[in-house]
Order: structure tokens, then C-alpha cells, then sequence
């Protein structure tokens, strides 16, 4: 009997152990004191000041003629583009589709494609000029599948994106889709993204569409119901032109496992800078901004690399650019879906390393001594309980 009140007391001091201390808790683990990071303007933008640092995977700042960077990070790291690659599907389409007045029927695919649309509705008629307002003012998905359909099909819309992409030796980008869609074999770079800038900004047609603030979306009739509908004015979503000086305006893009991107373009004095941006996990919009607004500011800035803008790639041609200079230059598989560190990146891993080496099955190695004392009362319990038993039966 003295044996099994014992190991009782012994069994509660051990678990007092485990409530009481404040390294230990067997319910939750340890609080994570690590908060999201949020982008905020730095106080001072001007000639020499730090330049901002958006919160997110990769974006550079430079000369868009020239392809000089004054900021850059990650400027080769592949990740999904969300709708910055409407971009890319308007330049390879609008050699297709040149006539801005051709009809084209929108259909039920149309309508039922995921993310933004403007509301076509289907066995109405809309002309060409009309769907690439949608698409680069609204970031509208239905109008870009229906651009891509008009074109010769999803598939031929597609393969012209790649064409397209090769041909302004953007090499780390390849197309999946022409609305920008998460998809894993869909990625680019934000030096690729300041490729495809270069060579939009010299479209007069599609730069007439990017500067337009708003545009008179026209009404129809409902195909099942018979009902008529009026027309509404759209927006320019990525909401440089007009509020920036000098704003140019091109893309933005947002999706839960792309985060935001961004491609931003003012030009001051003949003067012609870009931002573009992937994977920024808040204010993509104005963390561009800044970094247009800083770049302008500094009098003579430094150039830390150069990305071959304004360059077709011939078959015979090396397209391939060194990536040398600030954080540029990660190499690997496209990142689609995942939530990555824009971080270290070393630091960050051997921290993962020791974490993994000093867990098991879920528990600390803090956990592990106090778990085990408590096991092992437990046992000391149950032995005192059969060998109580066996004397009382006796």
C-alpha cells in the first residue's frame, strides 16, 4: 500500500512539473513570436536615401531604356506571374487579332472561368478592342479567354505567349494560360517582367488601351431570360495612369498562391523607370510606387547590372544574361503555390535543420524529459497496482 501511494505522489509532482513550467506545454506548442511584416513607405524617399524594401520574393527598379538597375533582389527568381502575364498575352495576341473592330461571340466558357471578369455574357458579340480594354483595365479573365479563343484556341494562344516570350529573350518565363491563373508549369522573373515592359511600352495600340482610365463596358441581352442590360463604365485597376506623375500604368496582379506582383512604368523628363515586382505579400501597389518615386529622386544613382531590354533572340543568339550585383540571380524550379522566405535564405534553412533535428514526433527535446518521467510514474503506478493485487488475493 506504502508503494502505491507513493508513486501516486511521485506521478503528481511530475505532473505539476508539466503544468507549472513555463518552458512546456503538452496542449499547444511554443507561441510563435514571428508576425507578418508589413510594408509601409519609408519616411524619406529622396536623393540618397535607403531605397524601400517591398515584403516579398523578388522586384527590381531601373532605366527602362537602358536596363540599369539601381535596386534589385532576386531578379531571377521563377515565380507565378497572376496577371502581370496578361502582358504578355496582349503582345502576342494583338499581332493576331489586328483588326480592333472584329466581332468575336463570347461564350459559356467565357462566363464560368475563375477570378476577375467583366461580365460577358454569352451569344453576345463584343469586338476585339473592347476584350483587351477589359483585360488590361479590369484584369478580366472572360475577356481573355475569349481573345485567346478568337486567336485560334487556348492551345494556339498559348504557344503564341511562348513564341512571344523567346522572341524578347525572356527565358525564365513560360506561359500556361492566358489570364494568369495559377497554374504549376506558369512562372516568370521580374527581369523577364522588365523585358516584356520594354517591348509593351513600344506598342502604340496597347499602350492607348493601358493609358485609358475608364471605358464605357456596352449591355446586351440575356441569351435564356431574353432581358436586355445596360452598359457600365470599368476602371483601371492597376491605377498608375492619372495618379502618378508621369504614370504610364501597365499591370498588376494578385492571386492567394501568387501573392501580388506588379509592373509599374512612369516616365519624367523623357526619362522612362519600371518597377516590377512577384510575390509581395502586402501593399504590391505602393511599394512600387516608392520605388519609382525613389529612383526618380536619386541624382545620380548607381547601376548595379543591366538587363538586356529592347533585344529580340534569334535562334543563333545566346540569350542567357549574368545576374550579378544586389541579391540578384536565384537560380532553381519555378515557385507556384507556396509561400517562400525573401529572406537569407542559408539562415533560414540551418534554422529549419535544427528545428526538425531537435523534435520527435511533435515534442521538443525541452518536452521530452518531463514526458518521460511522467511515463515512466505511470509505470511505477501500474506496477505497485498488480503487485497490490496479488497480495490482496493472497
Amino acid at each position: 500500500m506504502r508503494l502505491i501511494i507513493s508513486a501516486a505522489l511521485a506521478l503528481m509532482l511530475i505532473g505539476a512539473q508539466l503544468v507549472l513550467s513555463p518552458a512546456v506545454s503538452l496542449a499547444t506548442s511554443a507561441p510563435d513570436d514571428k508576425q507578418e511584416k508589413v510594408y509601409e513607405t519609408p519616411a524619406d524617399l529622396g536623393d540618397g536615401a535607403t531605397p524601400p524594401q517591398p515584403v516579398g520574393t523578388a522586384w527590381l527598379v531601373g532605366d527602362l531604356d537602358t536596363g540599369e538597375l539601381q535596386v534589385a533582389h532576386d531578379i531571377d527568381k521563377k515565380h507565378a506571374p497572376a496577371s502581370t502575364i496578361k502582358l504578355l498575352t496582349a503582345l502576342a495576341l494583338v499581332d493576331v487579332l489586328d483588326d480592333p473592330k472584329q466581332k468575336v461571340e463570347a461564350k459559356f466558357a467565357d462566363m464560368e472561368i475563375d477570378g476577375t471578369k467583366v461580365g460577358l455574357m454569352q451569344k453576345n458579340e463584343y469586338t476585339v478592342d473592347l476584350l483587351f480594354h477589359a483585360m488590361l483595365m479590369s484584369s478580366a479573365n472572360d475577356a481573355a479567354n475569349a481573345l485567346g479563343r478568337a486567336a485560334g484556341g487556348q492551345e494556339k494562344a498559348v504557344a503564341l505567349m511562348n513564341e512571344k516570350a523567346q522572341e524578347l529573350g525572356m527565358t525564365n518565363t513560360q506561359a500556361a494560360n492566358t489570364s494568369g491563373l495559377d497554374d504549376e508549369n506558369q512562372y516568370t522573373t521580374v527581369s523577364d517582367m522588365m523585358k516584356l515592359a520594354w517591348a509593351v511600352c513600344e506598342n502604340d495600340y496597347l499602350m492607348d488601351v493601358i493609358g485609358t482610365e475608364t471605358y464605357e463596358f456596352p449591355g446586351g441581352n440575356n441569351p435564356v431570360t431574353k432581358e436586355k442590360f445596360k452598359g457600365y463604365p470599368i476602371q483601371n485597376h492597376t491605377k498608375v495612369v492619372g495618379q502618378v506623375d508621369g504614370g504610364l500604368g501597365l499591370k498588376n496582379g494578385f492571386t492567394r498562391q501568387a501573392k501580388g506582383s506588379y509592373v509599374a512604368v512612369a516616365e519624367r523628363d523623357g526619362h522612362r523607370v519600371v518597377a516590377t515586382m512577384l510575390g509581395i505579400d502586402n501593399n504590391s501597389r505602393q511599394a512600387a510606387i516608392d520605388l519609382l518615386e525613389w529612383d526618380f529622386a536619386q541624382k545620380d544613382p548607381e547601376s548595379l547590372q543591366t538587363v538586356p531590354v529592347g533585344q529580340t533572340v534569334t535562334e543563333s543568339s545566346d540569350p542567357t544574361a549574368s545576374a550579378s550585383g544586389s541579391d540578384a540571380g536565384a537560380d532553381g524550379p519555378a515557385s507556384v503555390g507556396t509561400d517562400m522566405d525573401s529572406g537569407d535564405g542559408a539562415g533560414s534553412a540551418a534554422d529549419a535543420a535544427d528545428e526538425s533535428s531537435a523534435t520527435v514526433l511533435g515534442f521538443s527535446s525541452q518536452e521530452l524529459l518531463p514526458i518521460g518521467m511522467l511515463a515512466a510514474g505511470l509505470v511505477l503506478l501500474l506496477a505497485a497496482l498488480v503487485i497490490w493485487l496479488r497480495i490482496w488475493r493472497r
